[in-house]
């Protein structure tokens, strides 16, 4: 159901009300795109059903679907409609047109072809759990999720979100995860990373399906670069890959999670397969962010999730790295601190 989530965390002051909420929906229910329209966006009953409810409760958990269609038009073929245009301009007038006429006439031909231009659709989910207070966005990009974001709250305006944070910096702590071989309870490290440097050349090391406790790992870390995505399996359930911007990507229901389960009905598959994700979900979020320190609140203090934690894991990336050259050590820990960017794995 979920194939990535950016959780955001729901300000204190929310009144959560379902009836609300998807009243507000109702609002901003989705409309295909008119005929000179490159884009169109709204909500649709996330059990893909036609009359179904644009919001649906599934054991205290809410989930909705945000339908984005768009006109495709290749550049080649709008180039292709200018230059005929042009053509016909110099023809009648004797002389090519400007750029500023060339301009022009490409948001022309662009009017023109639209409507015969074909649609796709796409679909994000949203998960709320207002138990928890946070929201979920089945998106592989924060710019995507923002979207979203902003069109529901254009529906409801009485939420306020912003990106969960964690106390620690997530490069930090898989960093330290590494050079250890210890990450956090419950949690093994897998067999997929990315490594990438913190200066202007941004170099990058990836590995797929291999060991990554070794000592040429190590040494790319005690040179300076930092994990931007490292693969995990929260007590072998579910497997994902974390990010550096604690994106959750690549999400996998183990098949212990499925042991003992019967195949559900059809007209029971939804309901089945929400609950089974929203649930094993709402363990490993929580205890991936006490993994990371805990939860940093809105105002930068360290709001712990859970009453006891493992030592800091920057201290222990320092401790782990000190030995032999302690001020690369310092320089290390001070990059981490400092948002990577991530590459395009999607």
């Amino acid at each position: 159901m979920f194939k990535n989530l950016i959780i955001y965390r729901i300000a204190n002051d929310w009144q959560p009300n379902a009836d609300t909420l998807e009243d507000a929906l109702e609002q901003e229910r989705f409309k295909p795109c008119g005929a000179t329209e490159a884009l169109s966006a709204g909500w649709v009953p996330p059990r893909g059903e036609p009359g179904a409810r644009l919001l649906e409760d599934i054991d205290g958990h809410w989930l909705l679907s945000l339908r984005l269609e768009k006109r495709v038009l290749p550049g080649s073929v709008v180039r292709e409609h200018v230059e005929e245009m042009m053509e016909r301009i110099e023809h009648e007038t004797g002389r090519r047109p400007g750029k500023k006429q060339q301009r022009d006439l490409k948001d022309q031909a662009t009017q023109e072809l639209l409507p015969r231009a074909f649609t796709l659709q796409s679909h994000l989910r949203v998960w709320i759990s207002p138990k928890q207070g946070l929201l979920m966005v089945d998106a592989g990009s924060i710019g995507k999720a923002d979207e979203l974001i902003s069109l529901l709250v254009k529906a409801d305006s009485s939420i306020n979100l912003h990106l969960l944070q964690s106390a620690e910096s997530p490069a930090t702590c898989m960093a330290a995860w590494l050079m250890d071989g210890v990450p956090p309870a419950d949690f093994v490290i897998d067999r997929d990373c990315e490594l990438k440097a913190a200066d202007e050349m941004k170099a990058a090391v990836r590995y797929a399906r291999h060991n990554l406790d070794t000592d040429e790992v190590k040494a790319h870390l005690t040179s300076g670069k930092m994990p931007t995505r490292l693969a995990m399996t929260w007590r072998e359930r579910v497997s994902f890959t974390l990010t550096d911007t604690l994106q959750i990507k690549g999400i996998k229901f183990l098949d212990i999670v499925f042991d003992g389960r019967d195949k559900p009905a059809k007209d029971e598959a939804f309901d089945v397969d929400a609950a089974l994700a929203t649930g094993e979900l709402s363990g490993l979020i929580p205890e991936l962010v006490e993994g990371l320190g805990g939860e940093l609140d809105f105002i930068g203090q360290s709001a712990k999730i859970a009453a006891e934690h493992a030592p800091s894991p920057s201290a222990k990336l320092a401790s782990v790295t000190a030995s032999g050259n302690s001020a690369d050590a310092d320089t290390r820990n001070d990059d981490a601190m400092a948002s990577t960017e991530s590459a395009p794995w999607d």
